[in-house]
């Protein structure tokens, strides 16, 4: 019977000390945010949060989403600096050019680690960029829009300014176009990223100088847009569209060949990888990774271009399949 109740104590003891051996795991979720001008768009609706949201729950931490409903580099300051002040375990930011550098790198000053997703900030202390290329983007628009115009004609360019992805893009365009002599890009038209203002300057446009036989659009809002103006102008396919992105206006245009080609970022990847890197920032996956942190040499990457894809009318129809699908994930897993 002593034998027992000795065996029973040693038993015990062991017990509690192999417990206070065992990693202690936080009750509660980090937290994460993703910050960007326009927050509310379609697009970023559809694909970008429930990604997002998905990867979040798979790590068992929480993603907020913030940002004002139109292009305001001020106010969207001004939401970092508030998100910065409740010293969140990581940000996913989108810049609209260099007038956020001066509070990004106040972020990181402060031991936010911070990771720019489809507009880049290269002039601050962002731990990485997770995105397009969009220099290279600008070359693919160029070439599609050269193939489809006969390689010759005058062209529009459609955009945000000021902005990162746009003066990449636009330096793209021109590049490339250098190698086809007879193309003329008569101008770049400021749509603030409004559907409504990019219909307005392409009307305009096409009223002051109807040689015009292609427009490029280097926003989500630009290829809608311009393929109202041309539908209401009865040019459809007279005047050739290259676009970004696959929003429904965009799909639907596609369809009905009013915009002949739209250059699809892979929106979800660079997403979900922007969010990795942060997480393998705070908790690197290996004892050698957390070293090198440890030293202030974190083992993550500065750069990750995740390409794109281009829709177009021969394959706009697999495109809705996909998206179909997708949603319908999505929503299954009650992430929309």
């Amino acid at each position: 019977m002593k034998l027992k109740v000795l065996f029973m104590i040693c038993v015990l003891v062991f017990s509690l000390v192999f417990a206070s051996t065992l990693p202690v795991f936080s009750q509660e979720k980090e937290q994460y945010y993703w910050i960007a001008s326009v927050s509310t768009l379609p697009l970023f609706l559809t694909h970008d949060y429930p990604a997002l949201k998905e990867e979040a729950d798979r790590v068992g931490a929480e993603i907020h989403f913030m940002g004002p409903q139109n292009i305001d580099i001020e106010m969207q300051n001004n939401v970092l600096q508030q998100v910065m002040a409740k010293n969140p375990d990581g940000i996913l930011f989108m810049p609209f050019g260099e007038g956020h550098n001066t509070v990004i790198d106040q972020v990181l000053a402060q031991g936010v680690p911070l990771v720019c997703i489809d507009g880049d900030a290269p002039n601050t202390n962002r731990i990485c960029y997770s995105g397009t290329d969009w220099e290279e983007l600008g070359r693919f628009q160029a070439r599609l829009m050269a193939e489809l115009i006969g390689e010759k004609g005058k062209v529009m360019l459609s955009a945000v300014i000021p902005n990162d992805n746009t003066l990449k893009a636009r330096n793209g365009i021109e590049k490339e176009m250098e190698k086809y002599p007879n193309i003329e890009i008569v101008g770049l038209q400021n749509d603030q990223g409004s559907v409504i203002e990019a219909a307005r300057l392409t009307a305009e446009a096409i009223q002051a100088n109807p040689e015009i036989n292609g427009f490029i659009g280097i926003n989500a809002s630009s290829g809608p847009g311009i393929a109202r103006a041309i539908e209401e102008a009865g040019k459809v396919g007279e005047i050739k569209v290259v676009c970004v992105d696959n929003t429904p206006d965009i799909i639907e245009a596609v369809k009905k060949q009013t915009i002949q080609a739209a250059v699809v970022q892979k929106r979800e990847a660079f997403e979900i990888w922007g969010f990795r890197v942060l997480y393998e920032y705070n908790h690197p996956s290996t004892p050698i990774l957390q070293k090198y942190k440890d030293m202030g040499f974190p083992m993550v990457p500065k750069l990750i271009m995740t390409g794109v894809l281009v829709m177009t009318p021969d394959n706009v129809d697999q495109m809705i399949d996909v998206l179909d699908y997708q949603e319908q994930v999505y929503k299954d897993m009650g992430l929309m």
